[in-house]
């Protein structure tokens, strides 16, 4: 069987592709978030304002009515710096390759930011705890494997309950059915496709792609699907961005009410020192790393929530 070892081959006699690096680039869920208003964007960030509705109702009112002042509320959501690792290249070792190194490294460099841009935004996304009546994570209930409990059926039912009852519909009371979404992690995808197969009484209210497999939709919940989801510890908590998973710890499979998202990218370099002007290296070196301002946040803490895996 082949291996990797460290090193390069210098010669020609060598294949002049390099070796595919299977890593999850999936981000089809970003399609569905909401991009930022133009005319909002600032130096700070995105402002938002917000009117609380006390409107009252009566029937038979006998008294005289008193006129209220609807009172506005505000936020801003601020820009993140968006880096990567820098890669240094120098003359030696790219002089005999039998492909263009810098080239190669300009595509990882971009590969490596989208996967990171990615796993940010799903953590911005993801709630930081349960919150009743505004952002629900549940756990899941069915047979234990690998030490985690299945995500069942009843589960999303369970879930979808949750969310009905958090109103999410449009000024004319219709319900938003893109708006719906939720980024299923590979072991919930999994878990889902074992109880649909399982099943007879509810094959057509779990829709997947019958050629691919992809999971599409749970009656108004559009699914996006991604191997990597946010990783909630064992009370309940969302765990900080690429930490290590701990006993007791499980991914969560993550819903987003789209009109409750912002996102935006902009001013993204790529920042370049070339070769050719290293003056005092004995070998000539070159370093690049891409650079950038953006933003994802939710716009209001309602709307978010999580399905995660309960431990056996």
């Amino acid at each position: 069987m082949a291996e990797l070892t460290d090193g390069q081959y210098l010669n020609q006699y060598v294949a002049p592709q390099l070796l595919k690096e299977f890593r999850n680039y999936n981000a089809k869920f970003m399609a569905a978030l909401q991009a930022a208003p133009k005319e909002a964007v600032t130096a700070d960030g995105i402002r938002f304002n917000k009117l609380i509705n006390n409107v009252g109702f009566y029937v038979n009112n006998t008294d005289p009515f008193t006129a209220k002042k609807m009172n506005g509320k505000k936020t801003l959501v601020g820009w993140d710096k968006l880096d990567t690792d820098p890669t240094e290249v120098d003359d030696a070792e790219v002089r005999y390759l039998a492909y263009d190194k810098n080239a190669a490294v300009r595509v990882k460099q971009s590969q490596a930011f989208k996967i990171g841009l990615r796993d940010y935004v799903a953590y911005k996304l993801a709630p930081q705890q349960h919150v009743s009546g505004a952002m629900p994570v549940i756990r899941t209930t069915g047979e234990v494997v690998n030490g985690r409990k299945r995500m069942t059926f009843q589960d999303l039912l369970n879930f979808y309950a949750e969310l009905e009852a958090l109103n999410l519909m449009d000024d004319e009371g219709n319900d938003l059915i893109t708006g719906f979404n939720m980024i299923l992690g590979k072991e919930h995808r999994a878990d889902l496709l074992a109880d649909k197969a399982g099943t007879s009484n509810h094959r057509d209210n779990l829709e997947f792609d019958k050629n691919t497999g992809e999971f599409k939709r749970f009656y108004k919940i559009q699914m996006w699907e991604n191997n990597d989801t946010p990783l909630y510890s064992s009370t309940g908590e969302l765990k900080a961005r690429n930490s290590v998973k701990e006993e007791g710890d499980q991914n969560g499979s993550v819903f987003f009410y789209a009109p409750n998202t912002v996102y935006h990218l902009e001013k993204l370099m790529i920042l370049y020192d070339p070769l050719i002007q290293d003056t005092k290296s004995p070998d000539p070196k070159s370093e690049i790393r891409l650079h950038g301002y953006g933003l994802c946040d939710k716009v209001q803490e309602y709307g978010f929530g999580a399905i995660v895996s309960d431990n056996a």
